[in-house]
């Protein structure tokens, strides 16, 4: 009887494992989001949130959102073209501006999706390692990080618990343990690469790291101010929102309480922070909501997820003939080289 060979079996095996890994991972997100939007649909009063989203203020939104989101974009590609220049030497503010919007549409997959469409376009554009891109994406990421744990645990300490109603206390000491833990990793981050040169260099160098090495204290504190600015508008932007809708918190509680949406949204469990925005916005702003009124706050919630999704995406549409035309142009010079 002829030998049956198990080599292609295992091979094909191991091929459809591998497939059916990344098909899961892929709706995973889904899967959270769903089940995430299934309770609070199943726990909410739809009818009454139909209801709230008839109610809100329009020109009170627009007036908020529209500088906002133009603010933002800005913002970040000031933080972008430090990062391209410090750690790379290159990039143009016109060009990151550009790129930047344009992959707020790649943001609508995963933020990291738009982040690694930077590392591409800088790789393409200015002839950037992939190796030093990641770096600069890591450098947003780590003072993004900091940033909202600043904020978080600051506007903690500063804020007057008067103003503060007892249902929110339990928010606000979480509030001010994340932000807490946060700065002391960063502050631990800074730390290592102050002496890495000095004490890793001697057993060898992870190409990655290299760079943060070479980064000083002040430059430092330049990324860190931006991103604080950065994100103190981000809390002024759900300030406005909820403002829109006739929930009222004082300002330096929205400023605190969206660094924990920005964060948690940021984590890649759930599809676009959908269902994350909105346990996390009901949660934290429950104490404020109007006794008479109900659905405001999933109200508000999906608004801010539909803004964050499509009001970024619509603002990088104008933008993507230029980047293609941008990418375009650095092929055809690598060719002709």
């Amino acid at each position: 009887m002829a030998k049956i060979s198990t080599s292609g079996t295992g091979t094909l095996t191991k091929a459809l494992s591998e497939k059916g890994k990344t098909f899961f991972s892929k709706i995973l997100p889904w899967l959270i989001s769903g089940g995430l939007v299934c309770y609070v649909v199943l726990t909410e009063d739809m009818m009454a949130v139909a209801e709230a989203l008839g109610k809100g203020n329009l020109i009170l939104f627009l007036g908020v959102a529209v500088p906002f989101l133009l603010s933002l974009l800005l913002l970040e590609t000031i933080f972008l073209f430090y990062g391209f220049r410090w750690f790379a030497g290159a990039g143009e503010l016109r060009d990151l501006f550009r790129a930047r919007a344009a992959t707020y549409l790649l943001t609508i997959i995963s933020i990291f999706v738009g982040l690694g469409g930077l590392i591409i376009y800088g790789n393409r554009r200015y002839k950037i390692s992939y190796s030093m891109g990641t770096t600069i994406v890591l450098n947003e990421l780590l003072h993004e990080l900091a940033s909202q744990c600043g904020l978080a645990m600051l506007v903690g300490l500063a804020l007057p618990l008067l103003v503060v109603p007892d249902a929110a206390l339990k928010q606000i000491n979480g509030v001010m343990t994340v932000g807490v833990t946060g700065v002391g990793i960063y502050a631990a981050i800074i730390l290592v690469t102050m002496v890495y040169r000095h004490i890793l260099t001697e057993y060898g160098t992870i190409a990655i790291f290299n760079p943060f090495s070479d980064i000083s204290i002040q430059q430092y504190a330049v990324f860190l101010v931006i991103k604080l600015f950065q994100n103190i508008l981000y809390g002024f932007f759900l300030a406005g929102l909820l403002y829109s809708f006739g929930i009222k918190p004082p300002l330096i509680v929205c400023v605190a309480f969206m660094q924990i949406i920005h964060l948690t949204r940021a984590i890649p469990v759930s599809a676009f922070g959908i269902g994350v925005d909105q346990i996390a916005i009901i949660f934290l702003f429950s104490a404020w909501e109007p006794a008479d009124s109900t659905g405001l706050l999933l109200a508000c919630s999906l608004v801010f997820t539909f803004t964050m999704i499509f009001g970024r995406a619509l603002l990088g549409v104008p933008f993507l003939k230029g980047v293609f035309n941008d990418l375009i142009e650095s092929s055809e010079d690598k060719e002709s080289c």
